[in-house]
């Protein structure tokens, strides 16, 4: 077979999140159609006695952690559910987190209750292993070494749910005064999700002031009652289960606290630290400042319809949700600037009343005079001590009267903002000039938001509106004395600090031992210093997403460089190499991008009489009609032979996967097989996907064609979009789902469904070996750090210390190898 002529078909395609029908009725419906990946390896298994029978699929999965004083009582409950038209008999495992002692098991069959036993370590290594082989899914290797708790379940009734809960107590690790729980999810390299919900939520508290809350891995959200009460949750439907849960927290009694964690596996090389920055909950009422806010809403032609609908909802959202210690001013502007009559005035209900009517009055007309009115907000400014003064500016950003070059614009806004006013920019649609809007909000220590033509504007502005309303430390600097120094802060300009806020950042770090950390900023009224003393180690393991997001952080910014003023050959080259080492999606290496959401998997309609099917193979493996064409070999050598290697092959087997979700999608709400609410989100997700791929393709194409190019970058809907990547990247402080990972030192590309290591050559040798054969665990055996490897999947290519690429296939290979012939394998070679 040709090397062009690989008939590859691609069947992975993202889930809809409709809540709009009953999943438990909907799933029985189409179960023929629609095959989940979603099975349940995920803190708990419901395993079918019946070898053909994959795990059961996870409706819901719920947990509840209380931590006092670093004990942590975690309470699980989970709903599985048996999709088959016939009672199972099953049993029920779940991997018990080391040192935990479990406290209670609730699993009803029949109304009686079912009995369990706590398995340890050496023999639920057994048991583990044995699960891997019935399944032939190598995702519970992850938990070996773990003690296993089991329970056997009969009847699983047919197409119903089994609920189960299980609670058990923990102590959470501490290095000095920062706390770490880990609660595992993760399993192997496919994206697993619930079928409904997942949340989690922790309560914590402690005798000692809590200053720093953080998660990695979660975008979390935080409620604290006290300094000494905190609410950690997390929620989401169809929520990806693809990473373990990991939070910290730090006590400590500073009115600022700084939390430090470090990643340094290598002793001669850099270390990476994220400090973690937040105030104490409760500040005083002399240090809660009162705001003048000036509210600036650009009412030209270019705003008619629907976004000056959106542009005034935002502005009323705004008004409504000030304090009444705050004050405010409005303009409105198009081809001049208009006042609202009164200047400054106190947030008062009557004057809200009145101010809301002036807005809702207002229409769209005339010329853009974006300099003017900008300006004119920064005359408002009063000399009245103890205020703090910032500037809401809503606008689509295309000036068209007086200055319209972008550059003059900048310059003398920033020549008259002699008082480091805060100017928050609030884009209006797509049409507008988001680098400007950046720019703005950048050189004055602030930040944009974008709100798209169909979007919820509420929430987003409540977001805003907290995010900015209560100040605590501004002008923030960061000063390092002692045996290390730091460098390439990001962010390079530190942003303020607010109440209940917290601010995160990442540099490199050279030289180790004591070191004396100076913040400084103005709390309040007043300037203040704090002092922290930091222990940077030689050398530290276990937390590599620190160096990961200091690499996103990095990359986002060199991308906004590149957007602002064009493309260099030095900052794409720095781009590239960063994006290529960390699996980051950029214009240069879109084919990193990975969906928001998981993909189900489509298959053909089970046959009536026989097990429902279990897994499909990967695309790279399969023709369109899902039959098998290649082996992991011959797959493996015809990527390295085609135009674009990996990369290309990886775009294209994606966007031919969205392509054929969209299509499925369509076919099976028109027979009645999927619910037409729950086919529709599937082809918008779909249809999304594609476009953010399409967009990073196309903003590399403009970024090579230079001068033209990166003008282009600045505006319209592809401005924002890149705006909204780029500033993602430069604020992450989450690690996100990724195409690319490194494992056990080599780093690896999915493509297709397989995990193929880049370093592969046509040269390479090969070594294959059938995946859960007696070798395959025997390799497992002799080398306990290859189940990071083999938990990706089942079809995996991996260059062995020897230089000899390990090819792991479910249907070829060896099945037996001797000790010397895996030793030859894991025995480096010299130079």
């Amino acid at each position: 077979m040709s090397p062009g002529r690989a008939e590859w078909d691609c069947r992975r395609s993202i889930p809809s999140r409709s809540r709009s029908w009953n999943m438990k009725r909907g799933l029985a419906v189409c179960w023929g159609l629609l095959l989940l990946v979603s099975v349940s390896q995920a803190r708990g298994l419901v395993i079918p006695k019946e070898p053909e029978i994959p795990p059961l699929a996870l409706v819901q999965h719920q947990v509840e952690v209380t931590i006092t004083d670093q004990v942590a009582q975690t309470r699980v409950n989970q709903v599985f559910r048996n999709h088959t038209s016939r009672p199972l008999e099953a049993t029920y495992v779940f991997p018990v987190p080391k040192g935990a002692a479990v406290r209670e098991f609730t699993l009803w069959v029949d109304g009686q209750p079912v009995k369990a036993e706590l398995v340890e370590a050496d023999h639920a290594r057994q048991i583990y292993l044995s699960i891997v082989r019935q399944s032939q899914d190598p995702g519970l290797l992850e938990y070996l070494g773990s003690d296993l708790f089991q329970a056997r379940i009969f009847p699983v009734p047919p197409n119903a749910d089994q609920k189960i809960e299980i609670a058990f107590a923990s102590v959470c690790g501490r290095d000095q005064d920062t706390v770490e729980f880990i609660y595992p999810l993760k399993t192997d390299g496919r994206a697993l999700q619930t079928l409904e919900k997942f949340s989690f939520r922790v309560q914590i508290q402690s005798q000692h002031p809590i200053v720093n809350i953080y998660s990695p891995s979660h975008a979390v959200s935080v409620t604290r009652k006290s300094d000494y009460d905190a609410t950690v949750t997390f929620e989401q439907e169809q929520a990806l289960l693809d990473r373990n849960f990991v939070l910290y927290y730090t006590l400590g009694g500073e009115q600022v606290g700084m939390t430090a964690l470090f990643s340094r596996p290598d002793r001669n090389q850099p270390g990476y630290v994220a400090l973690l920055l937040a105030p104490r909950y409760q500040v005083s009422q002399s240090q809660r400042v009162p705001r003048d806010v000036v509210f600036v809403l650009d009412t030209s032609g270019s705003m008619a319809g629907k976004k000056i609908q959106q542009a005034k909802q935002a502005l009323i959202c705004c008004l409504e949700s000030l304090p009444e210690t705050d004050r405010f001013a409005l303009l409105h502007f198009a081809t001049t600037v208009n006042k609202y009559p009164g200047g400054m005035q106190p947030a008062q209900p009557d004057a809200l009343a009145a101010a809301r009517k002036w807005v809702e009055s207002l229409g769209a007309g005339g010329g853009t005079a974006i300099q003017d009115a900008l300006l004119a907000a920064l005359a408002l400014r009063t000399q009245e001590p103890g205020r703090i003064f910032l500037i809401v500016f809503i606008t689509d950003g295309q000036p068209t009267v007086g200055e319209t070059r972008i550059e003059r614009i900048l310059a003398s806004i920033a020549r008259q903002n002699t008082n480091q006013t805060r100017i928050f920019p609030i884009g209006i649609g797509h049409d507008l000039n988001a680098s400007l809007l950046d720019q703005l909000a950048d050189q004055s220590r602030a930040f944009s938001t974008f709100i798209r033509r169909d979007e919820e504007i509420h929430e987003k502005i409540l977001a805003f509106q907290e995010k900015i309303s209560q100040p605590v430390l501004a002008d923030l600097r960061l000063q390092v004395s002692g045996a290390v120094q730091l460098e390439e802060l990001y962010p390079p300009q530190l942003p303020d600090l607010y109440h209940n806020g917290q601010l995160v950042v990442f540099a490199r770090y050279k030289g180790s031992g004591s070191a004396t950390i100076r913040l400084t900023g103005m709390l309040g009224q007043e300037k203040r210093e704090f002092t922290y003393r930091l222990d940077f180690p030689t050398q530290a393991d276990g937390k590599a997403f620190v160096e990961e997001l200091w690499a996103r952080r990095k990359v986002g910014y060199l991308l906004e460089q590149i957007r602002l003023n064009g493309e260099s050959e030095e900052l794409k080259k720095e781009v590239i190499e960063l994006a290529k080492r960390y699996g980051i999606a950029t214009p240069y290496t879109s084919y990193l991008v990975v969906p928001d959401t998981p993909l189900p998997l489509l298959v053909r309609p089970a046959v009536p009489g026989k097990p429902e099917p279990q897994t499909s193979l990967p695309a790279l493996l399969r023709s369109r009609d899902g039959q098998r064409i290649l082996t992991m070999e011959e797959a493996v050598r015809l990527v390295q032979q085609r135009p674009g290697g990996l990369s290309q092959t990886r775009l294209e087997l994606q966007e031919r996967s969205l392509l054929e979700l969209e299509r499925k999608a369509a076919d099976a709400a028109q027979a009645g097989a999927l619910p037409a609410e729950l086919a529709r989100r599937a082809q918008e997700q779909a249809a999304q996907a594609r476009a953010t791929q399409h967009a990073q393709g196309q903003a590399a194409q403009l970024l090579r064609d230079s001068a033209l190019g990166y003008r282009e970058l600045q505006r319209h809907q592809l401005g924002v979009e890149l705006s909204q990547h780029f500033n993602q990247l430069k604020q992450q402080s989450q690690l996100p789902a990724s195409a690319q990972r490194l494992v056990l030192g080599r780093p690896l590309l999915e493509v297709g469904g397989v995990w193929i290591d880049q370093g592969l050559t046509p040269q390479t040798r090969t070594q294959v070996v059938k995946a859960f054969s007696p070798a395959y665990f025997r390799i497992l055996e002799r080398r306990p750090e290859m189940k990071e490897l083999f938990q990706l999947g089942r079809f995996l290519a991996w260059i062995t210390p020897s230089g000899t690429a390990l090819l792991i296939d479910t249907q070829h290979g060896a099945e037996h190898l001797t000790d010397a012939e895996i030793d030859t394998l894991f025995r480096s070679q010299p130079g």
